[in-house]
């Protein structure tokens, strides 16, 4: 068996190319979570995360992995970090330790990290070499809404009705208007992710509709890149499929149905539901992938779906690693074998008021036989961050759809989540 060369995993989660004028908490919302990124290292690599990462956690993956952890540097700050990850390896001194790995794994493209690889020579995962400026300018524009839309309706395919805002005054006359022919608009930050601060406003009447507006907009200030708005569908599904924009062209990776709460990513559940639109749906983000190799991106990206009675569009395409990638690598490297793996998971709150602790957490599910490496499902604890977000973020695997959800729900019951 071949064995790749070591790599630095980079968690970039906050990266400028996803959002623009982050806040503190969405910061923070990036910043918590990334030691999940230490599910994805092998021996003889280096993870940089942007929270600590609890020594309880390292036992608890390396026991799940059979990882021996010794050969693996993390860098980690003391307490949850919000500035880019490449700033904290240069204020924790840790920059020999990202050198000394000859690739550079990054969540996101933006420049610091293409800065980065330039300067320093390690080769940024994929490529063989460091991208030309004009494929960070083509990644940054088709990671906005507003970006994507203009691709997307390019290539001839179906974006919900809806406009672009550059100013704040602009947006609420846009949507006032807007809401004459819909019921309903969503509108969304030009650059933003997961959902982060989406507002949804619905038309009632019109006597009183700019002031309704203006206060659903109260807290958006004029931003760079503007915001979109769009037609809030009455969506039965939100599919997903993830691809590689490889060298040779684009190839498959997952599927997946996404799971919202207020119109905002929380899981999802692999592979995605076969509908009416499905072969359409894989045609149209292929058609996506296509477009982003012949302009020079190589890598991950997914294409996000939304689906109604009658048919589908295009809401977004994450031009990146996603929250699903690691799952689903993770969810192959617990269960091994033909595709499709069956996998579910989530982020969910836990219990206001107390629910198991992650050592307790972690003995209910052996005690209900879900960390079995042989057994039919496996459950695992992807993150330790009940004490700091409380949040239990989970991964439940298995051969088939049925005995998945099924063990999804014991889950909740060991969490105690509502």
């Amino acid at each position: 068996m071949t064995t790749r060369p070591s790599r630095t995993i980079l968690s970039n989660l906050n990266s400028d190319t996803m959002v623009e004028n982050p806040t503190e908490r969405y910061l923070r919302a990036m910043a918590v979570p990334t030691p999940r990124m230490l599910w994805e290292a092998e021996p003889g690599d280096c993870v940089v995360m942007l929270a600590p990462c609890p020594a309880r956690f390292r036992d608890y993956l390396a026991d799940t992995l059979g990882l021996d952890l010794g050969g693996i540097d993390i860098v980690a700050p003391p307490e949850t970090a919000l500035v880019h990850p490449l700033t904290l390896v240069a204020e924790l001194g840790a920059g020999d330790l990202v050198t000394a790995r000859p690739v550079l794994d990054a969540f996101a493209l933006d420049r610091p990290v293409l800065d980065f690889a330039r300067r320093t020579g390690v080769r940024l995962h994929p490529y063989e070499a460091p991208p030309a400026d004009e494929v960070l300018d083509t990644v940054r524009h088709v990671n906005t809404k507003a970006g994507i839309r203009q691709v997307v309706a390019d290539l001839g395919l179906p974006v919900a009705a809806g406009g672009f805002a550059a100013r704040r005054a602009e947006l609420v006359a846009g949507v006032v208007d807007f809401l004459d022919a819909h019921p309903a608009a969503i509108v969304k930050a030009n650059r933003s992710s997961t959902g982060f601060g989406n507002i949804v406003i619905e038309a009632g009447a019109r006597r009183d509709r700019e002031d309704r507006v203006n206060a659903a907009l109260a807290a958006e200030t004029d931003r760079a890149s503007g915001w979109i708005y769009e037609e809030f569908l009455p969506l039965t599904a939100s599919p997903s499929y993830e691809m590689t924009a490889e060298e040779h062209g684009v190839t498959d990776y997952y599927s997946c149905d996404q799971r919202t709460v207020n119109n905002g990513w929380t899981g999802m559940i692999t592979p995605a539901a076969d509908g009416p639109s499905t072969p359409v749906m894989r045609k149209a983000a292929r058609t996506v992938g296509e477009w982003l190799h012949a302009h020079g991106y190589r890598g991950l990206f997914d294409v996000d779906f939304g689906t109604f009675e009658g048919g589908y569009v295009v809401t977004e395409a994450n031009v990146r690693t996603t929250g699903g990638t690691y799952l689903h690598k993770l969810a192959t490297r617990l269960r091994p074998g033909p595709d499709p793996v069956h996998w579910r998971a989530d982020g969910r709150l836990g219990a206001a008021d107390g629910g198991p602790d992650f050592a307790e957490a972690v003995r209910r599910l052996t005690a209900e036989g879900l960390t079995d490496p042989a057994g039919q499902v496996r459950a695992v604890l992807t993150t330790d961050t009940r004490e700091t977000d409380g949040k239990w973020r989970y991964l439940v695997v298995g051969a088939d759809a049925g005995s998945v959800a099924d063990a999804e729900h014991i889950v909740e019951r060991v969490l105690e989540v509502p």
